[in-house]
């Protein structure tokens, strides 16, 4: 096969054997067990086939300590022997959507628009509106942006002689204290010390990105809450083109899971934080994600570090 790269290639190589193993589990003769490595021309030795990482992430789950707790296994004071284990919702919709990051396109697909969907949509939504967990979800990850930029530029301040911003960094106490630092400090300055490394040019991107939001807060996050829906909406299109029309050849599905699927593990990663630390249902936070953006500029409106909680 041909590519452009010698990335490009191993992923294909990796989809033409993930075909060929779903082929052998309907022969009943044991599964097809890959060589492990691709071969490609111009390369020094085989390279691993692996495919890369989609980027979901739900990094709350180690942050609280809680990515091997799956339910309990004790219930109305049974014996631990006696119960079976406690299944969440959480629990169900991360277990669905577990092929987002190295699975195969169709359960990816259909397993990232399933979750949210089990989440996000409830029995009082009108039938016409059967992407309501595509604009809940754009609105989760949405209000989230803001403070995950000013975060991530906190970490990316380097020391300058006469500037005090990396030792008043280091006295904050949590990352919300150091994405409000960082904000402040961006609407008093045009610029930031910024760490020299190759991915200088992405935080200066960045810097600029947050001097816009600062300067017109409702109609940046307007804008980008307009892009995050049509993104989730072309996942739930994507998902009826494989699940309703059975397809898996369309042009769009590639292109469509690797933008949407790190956006889907960002809204997954806020409504297992909530789950885990404050025990906010996740429509509830998808509503008070809605409000928030609604009453962006208004005077008892919320601070861009505090949209969603």
């Amino acid at each position: 096969m041909e590519a452009r790269d010698s990335s490009r290639a191993v992923e294909l190589a990796y989809d033409l054997v993930e075909r060929v193993q779903a082929r052998a589990r309907f022969a009943g003769t044991g599964a097809v067990t890959p060589l492990g490595e691709a071969y490609v021309a111009g390369e020094r030795g085989g390279l691993p086939l692996i495919a890369p990482a989609r980027g979901a992430q739900v990094l709350s789950l180690a942050a609280e300590r809680q990515l091997y707790v799956v339910g309990s296994s004790v219930r109305n004071g049974e014996a631990p022997y006696l119960a079976e284990p406690v299944r969440s919702t959480i629990d169900e919709a991360l277990e669905i959507a577990s092929a987002l990051n190295h699975g195969p396109l169709a359960p990816a697909i259909a397993g990232g628009w399933a979750a949210l969907e089990s989440l996000l949509n409830e029995g009082r939504d009108p039938e016409e509106r059967k992407v309501m967990a595509a604009i809940r979800a754009a609105a989760l990850v949405t209000c989230s942006w803001p403070r995950a930029e000013f975060t991530a530029l906190s970490y990316r301040i380097r020391e300058d002689p006469g500037d005090d911003l990396p030792q008043r960094l280091a006295a904050c106490g949590s990352n919300r204290e150091r994405a409000v630092l960082v904000a402040a400090e961006l609407e008093k300055r045009d610029a930031l010390p910024i760490v020299r490394s190759w991915r200088t040019a992405n935080d200066l991107a960045a810097v600029f990105r947050m001097h816009e939001l600062l300067s017109d807060r409702r109609a940046v996050l307007n804008r980008v809450h307009w892009c995050m829906e049509v993104s989730f909406r072309r996942l739930y299109r994507c998902r009826n083109i494989v699940l309703h029309g059975g397809s898996t050849g369309g042009v769009a599905l590639d292109a469509t899971l690797r933008v949407t699927a790190p956006l889907v593990g960002a809204a997954l990663d806020r409504l297992v934080h909530a789950h885990l630390v404050t025990g906010v249902a996740p429509l509830t936070l998808a509503a008070r994600a809605e409000t928030a953006l609604r009453m962006i500029g208004d005077e008892v409106g919320r601070d861009l570090c505090d949209l969603i909680e």
